[in-house]
């Protein structure tokens, strides 16, 4: 081995470990906060019963019995599922005809301006803003009960109602969370080249030919990237029942996640918390190694 290689092996071994120490804080903190729960979650905590008041004890496969028994699965299973479906079209579709728009505007000024109403909501943290569309809410006094009154409409119990309170719930969700879907939109469209856009418009194409034919096909990887973490996120959803609802009436619109918190920190069952945790993991990297699998169908990476 020649004098240039190992100076450039050793270059390169200093180079890595380097690296590893600027990472070792995030990797620490990953591992200690994430990584070994999410071990003691899959292989102890979900075959034990387990408690504050009382050590682990292991009890097989009682827990994913259990499943089957507990009369509120089924219901937030199917909660949580109506709201992938409502929710995530809507950050889909939605974030992406807001980007869209906004892209069109020629002003830099406006397109600014609408960037920050569009992401402002993203900011405020749900437990002050659901105080407001609370009121907004309100049976009695609520402006969407006003606006159903001024076109001739019976008032609706929209947060306690089961029939009312997933749209309701839904509502400020698209609200609240568009935006997010909105700026990754905004970015990838602000990021084709130029030259694209103007060799079409040498050609002939219309406005509406150069988005479905050049800017769709290289904003997918965008859009795939948008796709896999709303779909995450609504079958992790929390907050907004939480803070909105309370899961209720009943159980009407409780979610998956917050049948683990009230299994685990309201019940103190943590055994039966984590094996539920662990179904809920285990969905969502199913449709994650799926949406990886297929995306070479309709992602296309290469823009040259």
């Amino acid at each position: 081995m020649n004098k240039k290689t190992k100076s450039k092996r050793h270059r390169v071994f200093r180079e890595n470990v380097t690296a590893y120490l600027f990472l070792s804080p995030t990797l620490i903190f990953y591992t200690v906060f994430t990584g070994i729960p999410l071990l003691m979650t899959i292989f102890i905590l979900s075959f034990s019963d387990f408690s504050l008041l009382k050590p682990i004890e292991f009890i097989g496969l009682t827990n994913f019995r259990q499943l089957f028994d507990d009369p509120d699965f089924r219901t937030v299973m199917l909660n949580t599922l109506k709201f992938v479906l409502i929710i995530a079209p809507v950050h889909i579709i939605g974030g992406l005809t807001l980007a869209i728009a906004v892209n069109s505007i020629k002003s830099r000024f406006f397109q600014g301006v609408y960037r920050i109403l569009f992401y402002f909501p993203l900011v405020v943290t749900t437990s002050a803003i659901v105080i407001v569309w609370g009121y907004l809410y309100d049976y009695e006094f609520g402006v969407f009960n006003w606006l159903c009154g001024a076109l001739g409409m019976n008032r609706i119990n929209w947060l306690g109602d089961s029939k009312w309170s997933l749209l309701a719930i839904a509502i400020f969700s698209a609200w609240k969370f568009i935006g997010n879907a909105f700026l990754y939109y905004f970015i990838g469209l602000q990021n084709i080249p130029d030259v694209y856009m103007e060799a079409a418009k040498v050609d002939g194409a219309t406005k509406w030919q150069s988005l479905i034919k050049i800017q769709i096909p290289m904003l997918t990887p965008t859009i795939f990237f948008v796709v896999v973490t709303t779909l995450i996120n609504c079958f992790q959803m929390f907050d907004e029942t939480y803070f909105l609802t309370k899961g209720g009436p009943g159980v009407s619109s409780q979610t998956v996640a917050m049948h683990i918190y009230r299994k685990g920190f309201q019940e103190y069952h943590f055994g039966y918390a984590s094996t539920l945790g662990l179904i809920l993991f285990v969905i969502v990297l199913i449709i994650t190694i799926f949406m990886f699998k297929y995306q070479n169908r309709w992602v296309t990476y290469d823009t040259e």
